[in-house]
């Protein structure tokens, strides 16, 4: 376990001047008021969520190792409150590959949110004073009204958590070759294991190789790969259809309006930063379509993707329009696999006894093809 302390964590919401001091650009910050929810316990300035700015992470390595010169960057899906369900998808990973493994936590995700967002009597009066202000709801629920609600007030917030995970897994990996990480060797290469909207994150990172870092990397992804318009994002541990709709506007509608109107966001998103317009790329099916599609025919022998027929969240059609190309000329290897139990996009390996032998049969398969792509 280690501390990190990021060194990116002022461009997000909550500064009064924001200045990038790549290109010695500056602007005012908006109005934060206009952006205020009804919940005094959600109003939060970001910048200032010491969790976000400072936290723990967890490395799986091999007993008695050396340093490792391998590593495998786990990146988990979205809303996620706990390593817990992941931990024996890394111990299997790094005993099948030999490789170290690190768990990142996103923005405000894991332990970088303030625990009260937690807590289930204070997010159950949330839930229901939501539910009381969006008598039509869908999928609101304790678990998901804190990320919703905010996303919902403020849907930029969902750019900017992507935006700053990226930068500290860029200073991660310079931290380690630094010489930061006793049990990780200063020229150890990375490879990308990634979870639902975690595929995002792994996406831009290795398609925008950021000095290099990423130049062999691989690339292997489990319920994940799609565009983020082409995902159906809306259940009860993600978030409620009312902030659905609002991040789809946003996104899908009116982000080019919004880039123009917000100098900071505009900035980051554009060509001056190859990290942002990668990730542009990737959340509008429709748009930079032949940008996106060259970068894939790239890297196209280092992703594999494993998506699951029964997925509703991220359809395996979907997964295969983005990564094999609208012609399916980008010859990604993509499997849709199947398993003979039920099964949700947000828990494909589900903790019942009378269906736990296939279960784990169908763990240990989807591993061992993922762990073989990344041996």
């Amino acid at each position: 376990n280690y501390t990190f302390h990021s060194n990116s964590y002022h461009i997000i919401p909550g500064e009064d001047e924001y200045r990038c001091s790549v290109h010695d650009f500056s602007v005012k910050a908006p109005d934060e008021n206009s952006w205020k929810s009804d919940y005094t316990i959600l109003d939060v300035i970001d910048s200032h969520v010491k969790e976000n700015a400072e936290f723990r992470f967890h490395i799986f390595t091999p007993k008695d190792s050396k340093p490792a010169r391998d590593v495998i960057l786990l990146l988990h899906g979205f809303n996620e409150k706990n390593w817990i369900k992941y931990y024996p998808w890394a111990y299997n990973l790094m005993m099948a590959t030999g490789k170290t493994v690190v768990l990142f936590p996103m923005t405000f995700h894991m332990n970088r949110a303030l625990p009260e967002w937690s807590n289930p009597r204070l997010m159950t009066e949330l839930y229901n004073a939501r539910k009381q202000e969006f008598p039509d709801i869908i999928g609101s629920s304790f678990v998901n009204v804190a990320i919703s609600t905010r996303i919902n007030v403020k849907p930029q917030r969902f750019i900017w958590s992507g935006m700053l995970t990226y930068y500290d897994v860029i200073q991660f990996v310079e931290e380690v070759k630094q010489g930061k990480y006793a049990c990780i060797a200063s020229d150890a290469r990375f490879d990308f294991f990634a979870y639902s909207i975690g595929g995002l994150l792994a996406q831009t990172l290795m398609l925008t190789n950021k000095n290099d870092y990423f130049h062999d990397s691989k690339m292997a992804l489990f319920c994940s790969g799609s565009v983020f318009s082409r995902l159906t994002p809306v259940c009860k541990v993600i978030m409620d259809s009312e902030t659905e709709q609002m991040l789809y506007r946003y996104i899908i509608g009116y982000l080019d309006t919004f880039r123009a109107k917000d100098h900071w966001l505009g900035h980051f998103l554009s060509e001056q930063h190859p990290e942002g317009y990668n990730f542009l790329s990737l959340l509008n099916y429709n748009k930079l379509m032949d940008y996106r599609e060259q970068l894939f025919t790239k890297a196209h022998d280092r992703i594999y993707a494993i998506a699951l027929k029964q997925d509703y969240i991220i359809p395996y059609y979907e997964v295969i329009n983005t990564l094999q190309g609208r012609m399916r000329d980008i010859p990604v290897k993509v499997d849709v696999d199947d398993f003979p139990y039920p099964y949700k996009h947000e828990d494909p390996f589900p903790l019942k006894e009378s269906i736990s032998d296939a279960v784990e049969l169908a763990f240990q398969t989807t591993f061992k093809k993922l762990s073989d792509f990344l041996k």
